[in-house]
This record gives structure tokens, C-alpha cells and sequence, in this order.
């Protein structure tokens, strides 16, 4: 992958590695992938001071014990330098790497010196390689941290350096749907969080809906069948709330944003053009970290259309993710799709808990190979990450509260 000269900025550093390293790196797409970082002990050389010469071996030791305690065998590590080594990951990439990066300076710093301070945590993500060596970039540590919350806040990843006024005045919004009802949607946001390394990986949106008349909040399954001008409506509103976060989305050190949108309205020329004409949601801007996830995928929709719907907005977007009925006849339609993730609610699950343990088992065994994520989302509590890591899910999420108070959620709606 060589570097773009053109790319350049303040903040790129250049090391020199060894050329077996640089071989292994330049003939694979691990940088491409967000998949190389390099954590530096430069605190520790500077706590040690004129006892660096005496000390560094055991410094080095340490970090090797460390390295092969969070890396699989087959991925690569490499010291360069007195203070610096190189991670390269074959099975995690972007966030999930840096994190894990993050995970293993942090281990030696508390080790050697007592604490890790954030300001300490040097790492830095590989974005080039040139001829003698590669080109870095720091990372901001404190989006990583910010990315192990399993719930969340205002200090979410993906509100890093968002206005706040920004998201008020696109949540919540109130509609009459074609029958009468008057309906309010507001807009939280979830964290997928990795089970592999324990780190939000992508935030979705998900609107939670209420009729204003009675007060109580209507279910996702509901919502998704409600009538196609009425579900485009809610879309429509999805997509002007994931416009704030949009930019916050790109690249390797940020999380992937989801947005849920109905089949029936992406299906339609009308919908796609909403999708690529809403303001703030540019082209390359969906391309480099916005998925979309269909929320009515059912064992109903017709196979052909959902594999042609999903090919033009895989040509617009980062990728596609179905959500999906806990019915094994849903899976059948998605065989050939080539989606990016397949995701089951949690409101679908009821009954006891050994009835929504096997449906979870289920969901994992019959999801198994069809698509890199495999997530179970709005948890209503941490106890279930156990059991979708057991199924062999790849990610989890609970479900958030809107951080947004209340007063200005009303507010807004007034």
C-alpha cells in the first residue's frame, strides 16, 4: 500500500522498519484493513531516565509477555527502535485493534509505573507504507476509551466534536400516520459492542416510537409494519439524525454508524434518492462509514428483490445489515446476499429464560457464515453478553437511554 505523499499533515511520523517487516506488511491489505498499530513506551524511558540502559530488556520482556497474552499466534509484533512496537492484527481491524493496542500499553504502564495515564498512551495507526519504512498517525486514546462504555452517554465515540444543538433539533419528531394516530420518534443511539475485544465497534440508531395518546411505546416489529408512506417517514427522520453523526463516522478510528431504514423504502428509486440526497450525508461520506440496516427483512421477502436492493446500496454505503426474525426461515433469503452484518432484537425474544437462551443458540448456530457480524442487539441488560458470546455472536448492544434530558426532548417536540 504505498502512501500518498499528497495525504500528508503535521501528525504523520515516519519509522524505518526491518525489511522481513516491511515485506509482510507491504504484501498483505492489514493497512488497509486498520489493522497495524504501533504502541510506544516512551513514559516508561522517561520515568526510568539514566536507568533506561539497565532496565530496557526488562521493559521489553514485559511488553513480549503482554503481546502474546492479547495476540493470536499468527499475528505480527515487532520492536522498533528502543521504544516503539509494531501490531499487526490478522482477525481485528480499525477500532477494535487500536483498542486492543490501547488494552496492552495499558497493562504495561500500570505494570511498571503504577498508573496509565491517558496521556500516556501512545499509539499510533499505520496509514502508509514507503520505501524504507511506514507512515503513522496518532490516535486520540480517549475515542478508544470513550468506545469500551457498553451504554451510551454524551461521551459517546461518535459524539466526539458534535454540537449537541444539533442532535436536539432532529429528536424526537411527531407525525399522524395514515390512520390518525399521533406519534412521536425519538433517537438513541446503541453501541455494538465487540464480544472479541470488548469495544463499540459501530453505533447504530434506533428509534424508539410512542403514541402520544396513550403514552406507550410501540415495538419494533410493530413499527416495521406499519404502512409504507408512514415507515418512510420514520426513515426519512432516521437519516436527517444520522446526517450530525456522519462525519464522525469515517475512517479506522472512529466506529462505523448504522442506520435502520425499512426494505419498502429502500427498495424504491424514491427511497435511495433519500438516502444520497439528504443534506449532510455525501457520497463518499455513506461510502466511508454509514451501513444501513434493513429492519423488515422477514422468510416473506421475495429473495431476487432483497439480493438486488442489497447490491445497489452496498454501491452506496459502507455496507448492508438485515435484521431478522429469531426464525430460522428468514436466514434462507440472506444465503447469497453477501451482507455485512445480520442483527436480532431483542424485543423479538419473550417467554422464559431458557426460551430466549435456546432462541439465542439458534440464532447463532443458523446465522453462522453469513455475514462477518453477527450481533444481538437491544439488550435490556449486561447479563446476555455471556450467553451471545456462548452462541457465537460477534457483537452485543443494550439498549440506550437518550442522553438528551427529558425537558429538552419535550421541548423540542413542542
Amino acid at each position: 500500500m504505498p502512501f500518498d505523499s499528497s495525504q500528508n499533515d503535521d501528525r504523520h511520523e515516519r519509522l524505518t522498519l526491518s525489511a522481513p517487516v516491511l515485506q509482510r506488511l507491504a504484501g498483505s491489505d492489514l493497512i488497509a484493513r486498520g489493522s497495524v498499530n504501533i504502541i510506544s513506551t516512551k513514559a516508561i524511558r522517561r520515568w526510568a531516565g539514566d536507568w533506561w540502559d539497565k532496565k530496557r530488556v526488562d521493559v521489553w520482556t514485559y511488553v513480549e509477555r503482554k503481546l502474546a497474552e492479547h495476540l493470536d499466534r499468527a499475528d505480527l509484533r515487532a520492536r522498533i527502535g528502543e521504544d516503539d512496537f509494531l501490531i499487526a492484527m490478522n482477525n481485528d481491524q480499525g477500532l477494535a485493534a487500536q483498542a486492543t493496542s490501547v488494552r496492552i500499553l495499558e497493562d504495561v504502564l500500570t505494570h511498571l509505573l503504577g498508573a496509565a495515564e491517558p496521556s500516556d498512551l501512545g499509539v499510533r495507526a499505520v496509514i502508509g507504507v514507503e520505501a524504507n519504512g511506514v507512515v503513522c498517525r496518532p490516535i486520540d486514546a480517549a475515542v478508544v476509551l470513550a468506545a469500551r462504555a457498553r451504554r451510551d452517554s454524551t461521551r459517546s465515540p461518535i459524539r466526539f466534536d458534535i454540537d449537541p444543538l444539533e442532535e436536539t433539533r432532529r429528536t424526537p419528531v411527531a407525525f399522524t400516520t395514515g390512520g390518525g394516530a399521533a406519534l412521536r420518534v425519538d433517537f438513541t443511539l446503541e453501541h455494538m459492542i465487540s464480544l472479541r475485544r470488548n469495544v463499540a465497534t459501530a453505533v447504530r440508531i434506533e428509534p424508539v416510537v410512542t403514541h402520544l395518546g396513550s403514552g406507550k411505546q410501540i415495538s419494533a416489529r410493530a413499527v416495521s409494519r406499519l404502512p409504507d408512506r408512514d415507515a418512510a417517514f420514520i426513515d426519512e427522520a432516521a437519516l436527517k439524525f444520522a446526517a450530525v453523526f456522519a462525519r464522525a463516522s469515517q475512517g479506522h478510528d472512529r466506529p462505523d454508524l448504522i442506520v435502520p431504514a425499512s426494505f419498502r423504502t429502500l427498495g424504491t428509486q424514491r427511497g435511495r434518492d433519500m438516502l444520497t440526497g439528504t443534506s449532510g450525508l455525501s457520497l463518499a461520506l455513506l461510502r466511508g462509514g454509514v451501513m444501513m440496516e434493513l429492519v423488515d427483512v422477514t422468510r416473506g421477502t421475495p429473495a431476487g428483490r432483497l439480493l438486488e436492493v442489497v447490491g445497489l446500496l452496498k454501491a452506496l454505503t459502507r455496507g448492508v445489515i438485515a435484521r431478522v426474525p429469531p426464525e430460522k426461515e428468514a436466514l434462507r433469503v440472506l444465503r447469497d446476499a453477501r451482507l455485512a452484518g445480520l442483527t436480532l432484537d431483542a424485543s423479538d425474544l419473550s417467554g422464559p429464560a431458557e426460551k430466549i437462551a435456546a432462541e439465542i443458540m439458534a440464532f447463532g448456530r443458523d446465522a453462522k457464515g453469513l455475514a462477518p457480524m453477527v450481533a444481538l442487539q437491544g439488550l435490556p441488560a449486561e447479563g446476555y453478553f455471556a450467553a451471545a458470546e456462548t452462541a457465537g455472536l460477534t457483537h452485543a448492544a443494550l439498549r440506550a437511554s437518550h442522553p438528551i434530558p427529558a425537558t429538552a426532548a419535550k421541548k423540542a417536540v413542542g
